[in-house]
């Protein structure tokens, strides 16, 4: 008996690839079509994560405190956790001027980490060292406009994010019809 043949004959329309592509497709556009309600739904997840991550950690502290001498750790994190999810949740600006900050920082450090990094290829190959040290440096450079404008970044964000759901909805419709 062929393993392949037997898998060719289970195969059927992948509606659940089928499904989630569509909505991953939908939600790109709309993100797209509206980037500061993106913007307002980033915030909203990331303060809900946030004052659950706070409630973890102070549900934590207990455990910690038998075996962690500096578990008061845990219940600073967890105030400070639930104290910013509802700061972001009273002020949708501040969140959002927080996280295209965050966003900024991280593509800045990044860039930093990428041309530090970059220096240890001049052993393997001079091209593909001066062509990575350009793109980090781009990459810099891209990430310093991005800390000096935070509208900037976070447009980009939530731009990033949609192109993302768009390509891989449209990934998960070909796979649904490829499992015909």
């Amino acid at each position: 008996m062929d393993i392949f043949s037997s898998s060719r004959d289970n195969r059927g329309f992948d509606w659940g690839a089928f499904i989630a592509g569509i909505l991953m497709v939908i939600v790109a556009f709309l993100l797209l079509r509206h980037p500061a309600k993106g913007l307002h739904a980033f915030v909203l997840i990331f303060a809900i994560v946030s004052i659950v991550q706070g409630i973890v950690w102070l549900a934590a502290y207990s455990r910690f405190r038998a075996f962690f001498t500096r578990s008061w750790i845990a219940i600073i994190s967890g105030v400070l956790d639930i104290i910013i999810g509802v700061l972001f949740i009273c002020s949708y600006d501040i969140g959002g001027l927080t996280i295209a900050y965050l966003f900024a920082i991280w593509f800045f450090v990044d860039s930093v980490v990428g041309i530090v990094w970059s220096w240890h290829l001049r052993e393997y190959s001079t091209g593909y060292f001066i062509f990575n040290l350009i793109l980090n440096i781009l990459s810099l450079v891209i990430a310093f406009f991005l800390i000096i404008n935070p509208l900037l970044a976070a447009l980009s964000l939530v731009w990033l994010v949609a192109f993302w759901l768009l390509i891989f909805g449209i990934n998960e419709i070909v796979v649904a019809f490829m499992h015909r």
